[in-house]
């Protein structure tokens, strides 16, 4: 016969064994599909992402939302993912698409307005959900987009509302996902320390823990860290980012790590081949990155036109930067950052450094998503890959 002690021993290391599985159970992949993008689509491996979501629905002035060749694309692509067995959303705003939503938000006629049009918009192309990128609710996000120090506020009625409209409205569950900046939403004094409310309406949070540094740095640096440097670039990261919204409120099995399958461009002043220091002088001026980088005004602000600085994955390994996941191709030069697990990139001709995510630094990401009982990942975007060799580093480490 069993001891007391026995019997509680093994009692603790099963339920040990229960939590710790628990807390491991990171199974969500999340992608975005930009209907820029749908062509770029056929390759990539859909099976192993469980949520796609199309971006991007715009909101008009009245709340009104729009989607270019909406019919089409939903159908098609709803179609098409909901046989795969993935969750299919669609995302509305982004970066140039959220022009209207702080007035939107304040009045709640026209929050009214935008709600019937998703409600409308889920039962005519049968969506699993909506996310919701008002990502910068309480401070300037695009350059000409009003924003008011209640955006925060605001934006918790629009989701407490949406999600009690969802739920009258629909039998099975349906999603409400963010996504958000790399602090918690701001109030009135700046990143709040706060934000459990939401917690009660949404679903998943997908943090977009990328473009940490670029050409508004005072140095070259990381687009997206696993770690921050002391002293050096933006002091946040993968990680600090994630545990501040943990910290705010938000429970781990509701949050999704945002991945880059992409890099950033700027030009360095001095010769960075001969340092393995990442930081260092840059010129206040983007350059183009990789072919597909056009210059262009910003669609909704309009100005000057310019190159983003982008280079997205696929293309860093297609047009001559690198032959392997790790190894580059003259006149380029790859080294590895250990502090931040960044891997950059030099161009010894025009002086361009490029900071990006290849598989070993989003291998460890994604362990620590695991680790951490996070609900996963969330990558932008998915058509950025080079035969889906971000995404099988993802999986096989988050899983």
């Amino acid at each position: 016969m069993l001891s007391s002690h026995s019997i509680l021993t093994s009692v603790t290391l099963f339920l040990f064994l229960i939590i710790r599985n628990v807390a491991l159970a990171s199974d969500v992949v999340f992608g975005y599909l930009p209907t820029w993008q749908l062509d770029k689509a056929e390759g990539v491996d859909l099976s192993k992402y469980t949520h796609i979501t199309i971006a991007f629905a715009v909101p008009s002035s009245d709340g009104h939302i729009s989607m270019d060749n909406r019919e089409e694309v939903l159908k098609e692509w709803v179609g098409r993912l909901s046989e795969n067995k993935i969750k299919v959303l669609v995302s509305l705003g982004g970066w140039t698409g959220s022009k209207y939503m702080s007035p939107i938000m304040k009045d709640k006629a026209k929050r009214t307005v935008m709600i019937d049009d998703m409600v409308a918009w889920m039962k005519d192309y049968e969506l699993d959900g909506w996310d919701v990128d008002f990502e910068y609710p309480g401070r300037q996000g695009d350059s000409c987009h009003p924003f008011d120090s209640a955006d925060t506020a605001n934006f918790l009625e629009f989701v407490q509302e949406l999600r009690q409209r969802l739920n009258s409205e629909f039998e099975d569950a349906k999603l409400i996902t963010l996504a958000t900046r790399f602090q918690p939403f701001d109030g009135p004094s700046g990143p709040m320390s706060d934000v459990s409310d939401f917690a009660g309406s949404v679903d998943y949070f997908n943090l977009m823990l990328y473009d940490f540094n670029g050409v508004w740095s005072e140095t070259t640096g990381p687009n997206a860290p696993f770690d921050f440097a002391q002293g050096k670039g933006l002091q946040f990261s993968f990680k600090s980012s994630i545990q501040s919204w943990i910290d705010a409120g938000i429970p781990a099995n509701k949050i999704n790590g945002g991945i880059p399958f992409y890099g950033r461009t700027v030009t360095a002043t001095t010769d960075m081949s001969e340092t393995s220091d990442m930081y260092q002088s840059l010129v206040k001026q983007i350059p183009q990155g990789d072919s597909d980088d056009r210059e262009e005004t910003d669609p909704s602000c309009g100005g000057p036109k310019a190159y983003s600085g982008i280079w997205k994955y696929a293309n860093l390994r297609s047009e001559g930067a690198l032959d392997t996941a790790d190894s580059a191709v003259s006149p380029w030069i790859r080294q590895f950052d250990d502090v931040t697990y960044t891997p950059w990139l030099y161009n010894t001709e025009t002086q361009d450094f490029v900071s990006y995510d290849d598989t070993t630094s989003i291998a460890a990401k994604a362990q620590f998503a695991r680790d951490a009982g996070l609900a996963g990942l969330m990558v932008w975007h998915i058509t950025n890959d080079y035969e889906n060799e971000l995404l099988n580093a993802l999986t096989s480490s988050l899983n």
